[in-house]
């Protein structure tokens, strides 16, 4: 078996480093609307410091819906394929829509206990976090909450593929 080595490349070496975020007071409609324009499926969520304080994503999003849709029977069900978890799920075809829950804000659904790595933290150590935390992204950052990048599961099959 061949070993793909990563020659001493730390987390800052292969963050994403244009980031789009969005704000706690933001609606999830903005969010949803955000995370389609720019091909993401999750959004760092920066307060008026310029602090990193959560994340959402599509995931907590469809969640939130499903655990708050009144009767779940008398729901259409569409199948989604979740790339968080790699699999598909059952969720309501309102959830698309989001017709009642788009104007809920950003900060009531947001993951405020993120996985961070700092920009020095050798790639292996970001791969067990990852691994070990059941995340497909970490958001590198200080422990101001200054936020420097994003890397997801994408990032290292660019890296494997690159070398």
């Amino acid at each position: 078996m061949n070993h793909v080595t990563f020659g001493g490349l730390v987390a800052g070496d292969i963050m994403q480093r244009d980031i789009v975020a969005v704000a706690p007071d933001d609606t999830l409609r903005d969010a949803l609307a955000l995370m389609t324009a720019n091909h993401v499926t999750g959004l760092p969520v920066m307060d008026d410091k310029s602090r990193c304080i959560g994340l959402i994503t599509a995931s907590d999003i469809l969640g939130f819906e499903e655990e708050h849709a009144e009767d779940s029977s008398e729901l259409h069900m569409a199948q989604h394929f979740n790339a968080e978890i790699g699999k598909w799920e059952s969720v309501p075809l309102s959830a698309f829509g989001l017709e009642e829950f788009g104007d809920v804000r950003v900060e009531d659904v947001m993951t405020r206990d993120v996985i961070s790595v700092d920009r020095d933290t050798p790639l292996k150590k970001v791969a067990k976090e990852m691994l070990g935390s059941d995340v497909h992204r970490v958001l590198v950052m200080d422990e101001r909450y200054h936020l420097y990048g994003i890397i997801s599961s994408f990032d290292f099959v660019r890296v494997v593929a690159e070398s």
